[in-house]
C-alpha cells in the first residue's frame, strides 16, 4: 500500500480478512486497496461492513461516499456524507462532496445552502461558486416550471422567455416575447428594460432610450402587497425567494424565477474573476452549448479535463459535447473508458450505442442502446436511436415500439417519417400512410409557424406596435 501497489495488496488483505473475519481495520484496508486500484464497486460492500461494526468511522464514511460518487451513485452518497458532516461539521471537502451529490440529484435548495456555506468559508473556491450558480439555475427552472404550469399564457411567462432569448442573443425572438407580454401587462417591471436592451443590441439607440425612459417612469410597487417584487427591485434576491411555496401565486413565482437567475449570474460573475479553473472552463463550455456551438464547448471541456484528468463528470460532459459535435469516434473512445467504471449507466450506454449506430456500426450499438432503455425507461433519445438502429438492420417490426415511444421528441416530423418507413417495411401499409400524413402535417405546421414568427419578430420601433 505504501508503494501504491494497490492491486498487489488486495489478495494479501483478502487472506487476512479470511484469517481474522470481522476485523474492521482489515476490512477497511481491503476496501481502500480496492478503491485505490480503481475498483470502487468491489470496495463498497467492505466499507459498508466496516460501518456496521463502527458506524462513526470517518475513513469508511468518506471513502464509501467517494466510491459511490465515482460510480455516479450520487443519491446513495448523500446519506453517508450527511453523517460524516454531522461528525465533522468543519470538513469543507465533505461538505463540497455533499453539495455536489445534491446538485446531481436535483436537490437544488439543499445544494445551494451547502455551497453558500462553503463560499462563506472559502471565498476563492471556484467549485463553490460554480456549484452555487448551477444550484440557483436549477431553482430558477423549478420556479419557472411551476409558473408555466399555472399561468402558461401569462405575461410573466412571456417576459421570462424573452429574458432567456436575450441572454442567448436571439434578439428577434426576445423582441417577439416582450411584445406579447406588453399586450396584457404593459407596466410589468423589466419589460421595457428588456426591450431597451434588444434595441441597443440591434443598433437602435433612440428606441432604446425611449424604452428605458418608460422603465424608469414606472410607479413604485406597494411593498405590503408585493414583497417579492420590492425585494427583487432592491436587489435583495434571497429575500425575494422566501415566499415561494407550493401555493405561490404566478406573480411570486415570476419574481422568484428572476431572483434565482440573478443569484446565478452573480455567482458566475464571481467565478469569472477567479484564476483559471476547471469550473471556469465548465461555465464557458455550457455557455457555448446554450448558444449551440458544440465545437467550442468541446474545446472548453478538454481544457477542464487537462486540469482534472481523473474527473469522471467532466469526461461525461465531454462525451456529450463530442456527440453534439458529431465526433462519434471521440465519444466511443471516451464512453468505453467510462463504461468500464459504470457499465449500467443509461446515458453512457446511449451515447456509446448511438455513436456506434451513427458510425454505421448498428449491430455493435444495439446492446448498449437496449441496456440504456432497460436502465432508464424515460430516456427517449435512446428509444429513438434503438428504433432507428433496428430499422437500419432490417428489424423494422422490432424497432416500431421504440420509435412510437420516442414520438414525443418529434418537433420536426422526422420521427414520424422514420416510423412510416418502418411500418411500410413491416408490411403495415395503413399505419405507414397515417404516420406519413402526420409527418406532412408537422412539416406544414412548422412552415406556417416559422413564417408567422418571422413576421411577428420583425424588430420595430416602440410606437409602431402598441
Amino acid at each position: 500500500m505504501a508503494d501504491r501497489k494497490f492491486a498487489e495488496a488486495i489478495p494479501i488483505y483478502e487472506h487476512l480478512v479470511k484469517a481474522v473475519p470481522g476485523n474492521p481495520g482489515l476490512l477497511l484496508n481491503l476496501a481502500l486497496a480496492e478503491e485505490m486500484a480503481g475498483r470502487p464497486a468491489r470496495a463498497i460492500p467492505h466499507f459498508e461492513a466496516v460501518l456496521k461494526v463502527q458506524p462513526n468511522s470517518v475513513p469508511a464514511l468518506l471513502s464509501l461516499s467517494m466510491a459511490r460518487l465515482q460510480l455516479g451513485q450520487s443519491k446513495e452518497a448523500i446519506g453517508p456524507l450527511r453523517k460524516l458532516i454531522g461528525l465533522q461539521p468543519d470538513n469543507v471537502n465533505a461538505l463540497g462532496m455533499l453539495a455536489g451529490a445534491e446538485l446531481n440529484e436535483n436537490r437544488f435548495g439543499d445544494a445551494a445552502e451547502h455551497y453558500r456555506q462553503i463560499a462563506a468559508k472559502e471565498e476563492g473556491d471556484p467549485r463553490a461558486w460554480y456549484g452555487l450558480g448551477k444550484a440557483y439555475e436549477g431553482l430558477a427552472s423549478g420556479a419557472f416550471e411551476k409558473l408555466n404550469k399555472s399561468a402558461p399564457q401569462s405575461a410573466y411567462v412571456a417576459v421570462l422567455l424573452a429574458d432567456t432569448r436575450l441572454q442567448r442573443r436571439q434578439f428577434r425572438s426576445a423582441f417577439f416575447f416582450y411584445k406579447e407580454a406588453q399586450k396584457t401587462m404593459p407596466d410589468l417591471p423589466g419589460l421595457h428594460a428588456g426591450l431597451a436592451m434588444v434595441y441597443r443590441q440591434t443598433e437602435h439607440a433612440d428606441w432604446a432610450a425611449e424604452e428605458q425612459k418608460r422603465e424608469g417612469g414606472l410607479p413604485a410597487p406597494d411593498c405590503k402587497l408585493n414583497a417579492a417584487e420590492c425585494a427583487f427591485l432592491s436587489q435583495h434576491f434571497l429575500e425575494a425567494v422566501k415566499s415561494v411555496s407550493a401555493t405561490a401565486s404566478a406573480e411570486t413565482l415570476f419574481w422568484a424565477t428572476r431572483a434565482y437567475n440573478q443569484l446565478a449570474n452573480l455567482a458566475f460573475e464571481h467565478l469569472s474573476q477567479l484564476p483559471e479553473s476547471v469550473q471556469i472552463h465548465a461555465l464557458k463550455a455550457q455557455t457555448f452549448q446554450d448558444h449551440r456551438q458544440p465545437l467550442e464547448a468541446v474545446t472548453e471541456w478538454k481544457a477542464a479535463l487537462k486540469l482534472a484528468p481523473d474527473d469522471g463528470q467532466i469526461k461525461r460532459e465531454l462525451a456529450a459535447a463530442l456527440f453534439s459535435a458529431k465526433d462519434y469516434q471521440g465519444v466511443i473512445a471516451l464512453a468505453e473508458e467510462l463504461l468500464a467504471q459504470a457499465p449500467k449507466e443509461a446515458e453512457l450506454n446511449y451515447l456509446m450505442g448511438a455513436s456506434l449506430w451513427r458510425s454505421e456500426q448498428a449491430e455493435k450499438g444495439l446492446p448498449y442502446l437496449e441496456l440504456a432503455v432497460q436502465e432508464d425507461s424515460n430516456l427517449l433519445p435512446a428509444e429513438a436511436a434503438l428504433g432507428l438502429a433496428l430499422a437500419a438492420l432490417n428489424k423494422d417490426a422490432q424497432g416500431i415500439p421504440h420509435l412510437k415511444k420516442a414520438l414525443a421528441l418529434d418537433d420536426d416530423g422526422s420521427m414520424h417519417y422514420s416510423l412510416a418507413r418502418a411500418y411500410r417495411a413491416a408490411g403495415e401499409t395503413k399505419l405507414a400512410t397515417e404516420a406519413m400524413q402526420e409527418y406532412q402535417k408537422i412539416q406544414k405546421q412548422n412552415r406556417e409557424v416559422n413564417e408567422e414568427l418571422a413576421k411577428e419578430a420583425e424588430i420595430s420601433g416602440p410606437s409602431e406596435r402598441e
